[in-house]
């Protein structure tokens, strides 16, 4: 059975939801991993010019994935309000809850 329409949005806005924790871990890591290069005294200053540039991208991405989660957030809230449907409701209220909390973390 194909998924619906519910099923879809809610399920966008889990993976946008789960992407930010992935890419937060990967700075953590990229910036522990630039460190150790700073450390090394034998490393190529190309390498980690390079990975300092890699560290940043990933930054980059951060305020754009938020603006993607209100988005797909507000999206859903919307389709809540219209929805007359038989579907349980409450994996996609808690999706909207949960993109709420990490809107209001961003803006800090």
């Amino acid at each position: 059975m194909a998924p619906t329409q519910l099923e879809i949005k809610t399920k966008a806005l889990q993976r946008l939801i789960k992407e930010e924790s992935y890419y937060k871990e990967e700075i953590k890591e990229q910036k522990a991993n630039v460190e150790k290069l700073k450390q090394d005294s034998n490393v190529d200053p190309y390498d980690l010019k390079k990975q300092v540039e890699v560290l940043e991208d990933t930054e980059r991405l951060l305020p754009t994935l938020y603006t993607k989660i209100e988005e797909f957030k507000e999206n859903l809230e919307q389709f809540l309000q219209s929805y007359d449907g038989q579907e349980d409701l409450t994996e996609s209220k808690a999706a909207v809850e949960e993109a709420n909390a990490f809107i209001q973390a961003s803006k800090k």
